[in-house]
């Protein structure tokens, strides 16, 4: 099957040079202030690219987040997440990669008026109540975000065997926090083929890219919020919870393509504090 995806050389160059400030390694890895151990924990970037394959203008925005991802590796993380009027199957474009999660969360972060395409990037707020920014920011804003110091540090172990994924996500404080933290614990997949519209010549056919690979789509979330790590509302360094997960894979989930995304949140700003990713086949 050929898989229509071409990127012209201009706009990688362009993108490189306006849209992201490379942060060179070997990164942040020492400790400093009041925190702990820090060494070699830094800070990632979760991006979500809000899309649908009825959006003209959303592949473009995928190749936006692929290119950060490029850029600075492991330490990005892309959600795709399927939502909205442009994501609703239709007799042309059949596939429908919704689910709850990612509908709750157009809905909260009030994508349905602001348009696709759109994202947020660490749920980093704008203003109060005000996440989204546009894919020509995310770069930027992932860059600034890289530049804090990580607060937590997480590990994800996987096991999968006979269709059941068993993870382990660890969450270690590395400085004196208060609040609520919640975690959320996604399964994502790549290498999804299907049809989707497009305006940019540069990227595959228009108006129509028959075979446009999806990469990843968000199929799996613990809850539309996550669960509350802990009772506690004062962490300490060093305070460690594992937190389990036993998902049941459905049909069309391909283990060697999906991914275990996990992160924790701010229960009242919902701002992102630190995103881990591992494969589900280790």
């Amino acid at each position: 099957m050929k898989i229509l995806r071409i990127i012209s050389i201009l706009a990688i160059v362009s993108f490189l040079f306006s849209a992201c400030e490379k942060i060179d390694p070997p990164y942040k890895e020492d400790g400093g202030g009041n925190g702990g151990d820090t060494t070699h924990v830094v800070q990632k970037v979760l991006i979500e690219d809000y899309t649908g394959h009825n959006c003209v203008n959303c592949p473009g925005a995928a190749v936006v987040a692929e290119q950060i991802k490029d850029l600075y590796g492991e330490r990005v993380v892309v959600i795709a997440v399927h939502a909205g009027a442009f994501a609703m199957p239709t007799n042309d474009l059949p596939q429908d990669f919704r689910i709850e999660a990612g509908n709750e969360w157009n809905t909260y972060f009030n994508f349905n008026s602001a348009g696709y395409p759109n994202g947020m990037v660490n749920r980093t707020e704008n203003a109060p109540g005000d996440y989204i920014i546009s894919p020509t920011a995310w770069g930027t804003t992932t860059a600034g975000e890289m530049n804090k110091d990580a607060t937590i540090k997480m590990t994800v172990h996987s096991d999968f065997n006979q269709n059941t994924l068993n993870s382990q996500v660890s969450v270690e404080f590395l400085f004196p926090m208060d609040g609520k933290y919640n975690l959320l614990f996604c399964i994502t997949q790549d290498s999804l083929v299907g049809p989707q519209k497009n305006n940019d010549s540069n990227i595959g056919d228009t108006p129509l890219i028959e075979n446009y690979v999806f990469n990843h789509v968000l199929r799996y979330t613990n809850g539309v919020w996550g669960e509350q790590i802990s009772d506690k509302e004062s962490f300490s360094i060093g305070d460690k919870f594992d937190l389990n997960y036993t998902v049941n894979f459905e049909t069309g989930w391909v283990p060697k393509h999906c991914h275990v995304v996990a992160f924790v949140f701010d229960q009242e700003s919902k701002t992102i504090v630190q995103v881990e990713e591992g494969e589900v086949i280790e």
